[in-house]
């Protein structure tokens, strides 16, 4: 992956269900307004975007996409989001602890070893 293209990290804390909401291929949303606005503004096609949710079984899901596009979309709030689209690449489960650890997933964690708020993080 080239300096141009960082694979950019993606944190659902708030458990969207973005295929539910939006339609096959959706991985992710932001706002339109407030600090989201202005995130994420420079996504290339084929970029690799990885999204940790944390699923009902415990641990922490990360999911790694390929974007293809974005598209303004209302949620179920009917809140006007930019939605993510993308080909899902792969998903693993994690417990925090081997995530904090791992190459690819440290990035999501701050020094402490808990998750950084920020919705969007360039690793």
């Amino acid at each position: 992956m080239s300096e141009n293209h960082p694979v950019l990290l993606l944190n659902n804390c708030r458990g969207r269900e973005h295929t539910r909401l939006y339609g096959v291929d959706a991985f992710y949303d932001l706002y339109t307004t407030g600090y989201q606005a202005n995130m994420a503004t420079d996504l290339r096609a084929d970029q690799v975007c990885v999204v940790a949710s944390k699923p009902s079984i415990g641990g922490i899901a990360f999911s790694w996409y390929s974007f293809e596009r974005e598209e303004l979309m209302k949620d179920d709030e009917k809140i006007t989001c930019r939605v993510f689209f993308g080909p899902h690449i792969r998903t693993e489960t994690l417990s925090r602890a081997e995530a904090v650890k791992h190459g690819d997933y440290s990035g999501f964690f701050d020094i402490n070893g808990n998750f950084k708020r920020r919705s969007v993080i360039k690793a």
